[in-house]
């Protein structure tokens, strides 16, 4: 019988030990929820707040509903299968990248053929949708303008050379991209203006994504 009493009296040690060791666990997971939660209230918290700031940009714009989504797809469209990062696209278009941020966040999650190719970088799925849906408001089209005379052109010299690519195409057409190179420009500037003051001349045509030629 005295034999056993240590082994005993160790077992009656460990199970103590064991006890503590559950209830510092539990500690453990609930302060972990809580760090969970915390974390997730702080990141919706930004979100929303640059939400809010994209929309009161909006409304200083007096920007018609669309015209921001339809010059994303533009360039997005014009990137093709490398996509876009949200710094360079929010460069072209003239607005906050964390205006962007928030817009593929929260709206751009409803436009089927946008993929997340890694953080703040995205591309649009050959297949999708994309821009001449709703015209563009006259500030957009300024701000197209401005992005051409960056490149010490006069104003509207970047209508004059897509126009004279477009007319010089045939039917077969031309990209964007090859009209960039002859414009001497970023395609991104080119594929927004097709979504912008591209859709006030009728005899444009698109012939596929990022081609267009001039109707006979």
């Amino acid at each position: 019988m005295s034999t056993l009493t240590p082994s005993i009296s160790r077992l009656k040690s460990m199970l103590a030990l064991e006890e503590k060791r559950l209830a510092l666990q539990h500690q453990i997971d609930e302060l972990q929820q809580e760090i969970s939660a915390m974390g997730e209230q702080l990141f919706d918290g930004v979100v929303a707040a640059a939400a809010k700031t994209a929309g009161k940009v909006s409304r200083k714009a007096r920007a018609k509903r669309g015209a921001l989504k339809d010059q994303i797809l533009a360039a997005m469209e014009a990137a093709g299968s490398a996509g876009v990062r949200v710094t360079e696209l929010a460069s072209t278009l003239g607005t906050k990248a964390a205006n962007l941020h928030a817009w593929f966040h929260s709206t751009g999650k409803k436009v089927s053929g946008i993929a997340r190719v890694s953080g703040g970088h995205y591309r649009l799925h050959p297949s999708a949708t994309t821009t001449a849906k709703s015209p563009a408001p006259a500030k957009a089209v300024k701000k197209t303008k401005s992005a051409g005379k960056a490149k010490g052109s006069k104003r509207g010299g970047l209508t004059e050379k897509i126009l004279a690519s477009l007319g010089g195409a045939g039917r077969d057409g031309i990209t964007v991209k090859e009209i960039a190179e002859k414009a001497d420009t970023n395609y991104r500037n080119v594929a927004v203006w097709f979504a912008t003051t591209g859709k006030k001349f009728p005899k444009i045509k698109k012939l596929r994504p990022a081609t267009y030629r001039l109707a006979a």
